[in-house]
């Protein structure tokens, strides 16, 4: 096993950034190649974590622990590690950012800047889902921030100004909510016991009976609460939603990919490994209103979607609705119901990517995403509407595709969950799953529409897929089948991280 290897994982990007800011502007192909090859390097060293990760424990593994900024009376230490929780995730974003960078073909303009983000922003990623240390982890989910602000500005569309400050203004105050939790929580537990900023160790703190006098209830509800609504933002939940939409729709494609595929994720990994982990008790007694937003998310996201003219804005509309599910499994506090949260967000990342590559492709060729213009695709490029039909009947949640097991999971959960954490909690599965009847509606829509339907005109003669698209939908798919018909690759990972979760509320 390579030492230290999650620092190896989480800065090769930063450093394949750092080679392609010495080549000169006008060899686009080297630096093209640099950026795929530093991404293909980077997935097959968390191919290397994936294989070498122990299934039989729920601790942290492959831990790194150096002190950074002593202070005196607090450390700022450099402490990484993965679990179950973390370990999808860390695989989810190598596989979609290196396939986000083969998407990036398309870009013909400020090349070597654009690759430039594109790796920095997967070390943020990386390391958002392996710090253990609270400002290390604010400083690498800050450091998402700049790099997709600057790509959506730059290479977006023809309104990419209004919504990359939307995205940053929405998601910065959503960090700024999130560091005035983290400092109220490392001040109480400070006082109450030790000045640490190390996740896991808060986490015994505000367990420990002995700190209830100093720790007390109402602090921890209000904790939460800040918590939940700082990683709202970036799920997005509503009504802190809006910036989504725009963000999508002016982003290039493999943004796009990557913001859907990952960065939505990070908003629900921070609420289930901080809010869910050290406030585990806080986390069930607001359990029925987090299924109660998350059915909001699903119903409000599905409606929304179903009346959208611009393909793109449905895929985007259809994350929102999606990310209800994983909410709603959350909630549940029952191992099925979390596996299912957890299944969603690797599944959605697999599907949405494939959704937005695919929507993206269409474009290239049609110049319009007005899904009124786009019909009968199958008729002159067969093999992407094929795809683009293949990604929505994984959204659909067709059995033997991943998003089956995802949802499945989820409203079993949801549909078992005791009464003392969410009272009618049957009422709240059954109205739920409206969400997938309208998820069908919309999709099936959509699909009628664009790939079948009269052919127009002006798309008679188009270019079907080329040989570097098939390494992305090939990919894509291949994975949301897997995932569909042999669950246990994901769920022998999970699994013990999940019991671990639940069973901290008695679950």
């Amino acid at each position: 096993m390579i030492p230290n290897i999650l620092s190896v994982l989480v800065f090769l990007p930063l450093l394949g950034a750092l080679i392609i800011l010495t080549i000169p502007n006008e060899h686009k192909n080297v630096i093209r190649s640099v950026a795929g090859i530093t991404a293909f390097v980077t997935l097959i060293i968390s191919v290397i974590v994936w294989n070498g990760f122990n299934r039989s424990t729920s601790g942290m593994q492959f831990a790194e622990n150096y002190t950074w900024i002593d202070l005196g009376f607090v450390s700022f230490n450099y402490q990484l590690g993965v679990d179950g929780l973390s370990m999808p995730l860390l695989v989810l974003t190598t596989i979609v950012t290196f396939l986000g960078i083969i998407a990036s073909v398309s870009i013909k303009e400020r090349v070597k800047e654009y690759f430039v983000w594109m790796l920095i922003l997967l070390t943020g990623m990386l390391g958002v889902f392996v710090a253990l240390d609270m400002f290390l982890f604010f400083l690498f989910f800050e450091l998402t921030l700049i790099p997709m602000f600057f790509i959506i500005g730059i290479w977006g569309g023809s309104q990419k100004e209004y919504a990359a400050f939307k995205f940053l203004l929405y998601t910065g105050l959503g960090s700024a909510v999130m560091l005035i939790a983290f400092f109220a929580m490392f001040y109480q537990g400070a006082v109450a016991e030790e000045a640490t900023l190390n996740f896991l160790r808060l986490a015994e703190i505000y367990a420990n009976p002995a700190n209830a006098h100093i720790i007390s209830d109402a602090f921890k509800a209000g904790l939460f609460i800040t918590l939940f609504v700082a990683f709202a933002v970036k799920l997005p939940i509503f009504p802190f939603h809006t910036w989504l939409p725009d963000a999508h729709v002016q982003a290039p494609t493999p943004a796009s990919m990557i913001l859907a595929g990952v960065l939505l994720k990070m908003g629900a990994y921070g609420l289930l490994r901080v809010g869910f982990g050290i406030l585990p008790d806080q986390a069930a007694k607001f359990a029925f209103l987090i299924a109660i937003l998350g059915v909001v998310n699903i119903i409000y996201g599905a409606l929304l979607a179903l009346v959208q003219k611009d393909l793109k804005k449905l895929v985007a509309y259809s994350s929102i609705s999606h990310m209800g599910i994983v909410l709603l499994g959350a909630a549940s506090f029952t191992t099925q119901g979390m596996q299912g949260a957890i299944f969603q967000l690797v599944s959605h990342g697999f599907i949405a990517a494939l959704l937005f590559f695919m929507v993206g492709a269409i474009y290239e060729r049609t110049h319009t995403r007005m899904i009124e213009d786009l019909g009968g695709l199958s008729k002159t490029i067969p093999i992407l509407a094929g795809f683009l039909l293949a990604a929505a009947m994984a959204s659909v949640g067709l059995p033997g595709m991943s998003g089956f097991v995802s949802e499945l999971l989820a409203f079993m959960g949801i549909f078992g969950a005791s009464p003392e954490i969410i009272p009618a909690a049957k009422t709240i599965a059954v109205v739920a799953a409206l969400g997938i009847i309208l998820t069908a509606a919309y999709l099936l829509w959509a699909m009628q529409r664009t790939t079948f339907g009269q052919l127009h005109q002006s798309n008679a003669h188009l270019e079907d897929a080329r040989p570097i698209e098939y390494i992305p939908m090939i990919c894509l798919l291949g994975l949301t089948i897997l995932i569909g018909v042999y669950p246990a690759i994901l769920s022998d990972v999970i699994n013990i991280t999940v019991i671990d979760i639940v069973s901290k509320i008695g679950g």
